[in-house]
């Protein structure tokens, strides 16, 4: 066992990496995301937009996949009332943080915003997430619905098929309920790295399963975007995923079989990664309003090459979301956003 992997023995090294990669990911995806919708850079629309789909069904599916993965069955309703407590306090006061913030610098920033928040969009932000945090919002959702089955239906390999079932609805029924549409859309990734949980995958050589992503995406995103692109452009859906859940599948499974094996090739890249996989939802939180002022100060500077947009971006809204997260961490009150167990009794 390496030292790194001696002083990190409370958690999962490998899930740490892969929540670190991921939201470098999450990063890229809203600098590219934010150039393709700002309608600045239309002769570069359809190479962002393929670069978005790769990046998309991707990042977001593994996080779901690697929250999953500690997923547990509830015993009881009174354990369930401790479960469901502990996963509101954990997910909703970054939530709510988020969603204060994002309304605050819309109102600063002013005609610069593309799609306004009014206080109305605040004060329901327990029916429909503003920006980003839909996804902590969803997590929140999927760990209720999952967490009460629980307490009836203790296999795990029962519960994915319900998940599977949940996702064929979204075939034929599309709910405009936010809590319902979500639930149904990805409950079958979250079950899924429930359910590779117990899968054991270290017999695959690690050049033939890169080659295999690699060659899969390749063809996937190909296949989507010849049958699916929209005027020459290639958007994901991550409301009503359809076709994209294979996309989806598929890299969650790749990606359980790669991080594990991360640490062999790349101690450097690993160690990189995990540690800011322990501070993910920080990240999460304070990347996109980094970004888009990033993105919106340059275009003011009359910044208009996308290559610089893209690296500055990257660059900059990467290592001053690690600086937040850590100023907001190291200040007494205002750290309960991200260290709630200092404050309030979890269990």
């Amino acid at each position: 066992m390496s030292s790194f992997s001696k002083q990190k023995s409370d958690r999962i090294e490998w899930i740490d990496f892969g929540k670190g990669f991921a939201i470098f990911l999450v990063v890229i995806g809203h600098v590219f995301t934010g150039l393709f919708d700002s309608g600045k850079f239309t002769s570069d629309a359809k190479w962002l937009s393929i670069v978005i789909a790769f990046i998309y069904i991707f990042h977001i599916p593994v996080f779901f996949a690697l929250s999953g993965y500690f997923f547990k069955s509830v015993e009881n309703f009174k354990e369930y009332y401790y479960y469901l407590k502990k996963k509101t306090i954990v997910l909703g006061l970054p939530y709510i943080f988020y969603s204060i913030i994002h309304y605050v610098l819309q109102k600063i920033a002013g005609g610069s915003v593309r799609v306004p928040t009014t206080l109305f969009n605040l004060i329901n932000i327990y029916k429909e997430p503003l920006g980003v945090v839909w996804y902590l919002y969803t997590l929140w959702a999927l760990y209720l619905v999952y967490g009460f089955l629980s307490i009836f239906i203790k296999n795990k390999n029962y519960l994915f098929m319900i998940s599977i079932l949940g996702y064929i609805i979204t075939l034929v029924y599309m709910s405009e309920i936010f809590f319902i549409k979500k639930v149904l859309a990805w409950g079958v990734i979250f079950m899924l790295g429930s359910v590779l949980k117990t899968i054991k995958f270290n017999d695959i050589r690690f050049r033939n399963i890169i080659l295999l992503g690699i060659i899969f995406n390749i063809v996937y995103i190909y296949i989507m975007y010849t049958l699916f692109n929209v005027d020459g452009k290639i958007i994901t859906d991550y409301n009503y995923p359809r076709w994209w859940i294979i996309g989806y599948t598929g890299n969650v499974i790749l990606s359980f079989i790669i991080f594990p094996k991360i640490e062999k090739i790349s101690q450097n890249i690993f160690r990189y990664f995990s540690k800011y996989g322990e501070i993910s939802i920080g990240i999460l939180i304070f990347h996109s309003p980094i970004c888009s002022m990033i993105r919106i100060l340059m275009l003011k500077m009359g910044i208009g090459s996308v290559f610089l947009h893209i690296v500055i971006g990257i660059v900059l809204g990467w290592y001053l979301s690690i600086l937040a997260t850590n100023v907001l961490k190291k200040i007494p009150l205002l750290n309960i956003v991200l260290l709630p167990q200092r404050y309030i009794k979890l269990k």
